[in-house]
């Protein structure tokens, strides 16, 4: 008679969770490939098709590139307010409105010094990201309300103002009726990476995470947050303010986020339009679940994440899949590095018995 149980580890290295999320998403794939074959696609040439398509051309490294940038920055959103044992799920409403506040100052003083207008569109994205936040931070750091529930709730209120606007006053009148703005100037334009068709938004990106990295792990700005998120209750007896730094972080993270926005605004559409984020706010969620809130995981996880939406994009023009097949991608991912916790925490005891 065989015996199976989980057996608690005593110490989890990180050795092990990187083999125990590698597994994770080669089972997702390997899912993804049976969902793949029940409707009529080959997996194994689905799969060759996009690897080769994305690192065999120019055009496939640098769209994965330009989706890297702002998975970075959501990523890198999610993680910190993570490592407080915080969940900002509301990075996708905070992107969308610091996109909306640097087409503000676009439309508004898209013709004054073009050398000041740029900086003013990542400020006003910045503040307003930080701002959307702030009262779920508030409510969060004083009531000890639901951090999910009201950043969740709070994405549907930035989607819905910017349609608002969208079709209102922002319209174009030359869009045909489309929900668009008007171009913006060119000084409100990314500068490119030279001989390559990318933004600098991409560098940005890392810089930020760097940055993130260096006050988490060498600031006492970090060590406070990673007392108050691995013992709270420690954090008070040491004379932390708790409920300043949770809205402190929280504040950053939206601030992040926001940036996200000005960047994807700035660097691809060039005007706000709807659907201005591909969900990159709920997928920076599975990067940073994927990176264990790791800053410097971040970096690898968006470029996997980057990979699957290019990845269903070449899918979609070659086998005629619906987009719906990125998100059941993202889902399975999400589930199976979420289920591969337990193995993290537990291993698995396989006895004989007589």
């Amino acid at each position: 008679m065989i015996h199976i149980s989980f057996e608690k580890r005593l110490y989890s290295s990180g050795l092990i969770r990187m083999g125990i999320t590698i597994c994770a998403i080669i089972f997702a794939l390997f899912a993804g490939g049976v969902f793949l074959y029940a409707i009529g696609v080959n997996p194994f040439s689905a799969y060759f098709n996009v690897c080769s398509q994305i690192f065999g051309n120019k055009w496939g490294i640098e769209d994965l590139l330009l989706k890297m940038s702002p998975l970075m920055l959501t990523g890198i959103s999610v993680a910190i307010a993570a490592k407080m044992r915080l969940w900002n799920i509301g990075a996708d409403g905070q992107l969308y409105m610091g996109a909306c506040a640097a087409t503000w100052v676009a439309l508004t003083f898209g013709g004054s010094n073009g050398l000041t207008l740029l900086p003013m569109m990542f400020v006003a994205g910045v503040i307003a990201g930080a701002l959307w936040i702030f009262i779920p931070a508030f409510l969060k750091a004083h009531f000890n309300v639901n951090d999910i529930i009201t950043t969740l709730l709070m994405n549907y209120i930035a989607i819905n103002w910017v349609d608002y606007l969208l079709f209102g006053s922002w319209r174009d009148p030359n869009s045909l009726n489309f929900p668009i703005t008007a171009i913006f100037p060119s000084a409100a334009s990314l500068p490119m990476i030279k001989n390559v068709n990318l933004h600098i938004g991409f560098l940005i990106g890392i810089f930020i995470i760097l940055l993130i990295y260096f006050f988490l792990v060498k600031s006492k700005f970090g060590i406070h947050v990673n007392i108050v998120g691995n013992n709270p209750n420690a954090a008070e007896y040491s004379g932390i303010n708790k409920k300043r730094l949770i809205i402190l972080i929280m504040m950053i993270s939206g601030a992040i986020a926001g940036l996200a926005g000005v960047i994807e605004l700035t660097g691809v559409h060039h005007r706000l339009q709807q659907n201005i984020s591909l969900g990159y706010g709920y997928t920076g969620i599975i990067v940073t679940w994927l990176s264990r809130a790791h800053p410097l995981g971040v970096i690898f996880n968006a470029f996997f994440m980057a990979f699957v939406f290019v990845g269903g994009e070449i899918m979609q023009m070659n086998a005629g899949l619906p987009v719906a097949m990125i998100y059941l991608f993202q889902g399975i991912i999400l589930f199976s590095v979420l289920g591969s916790d337990v193995f993290a925490e537990y291993k698995l005891k396989i006895k004989r018995k007589a």
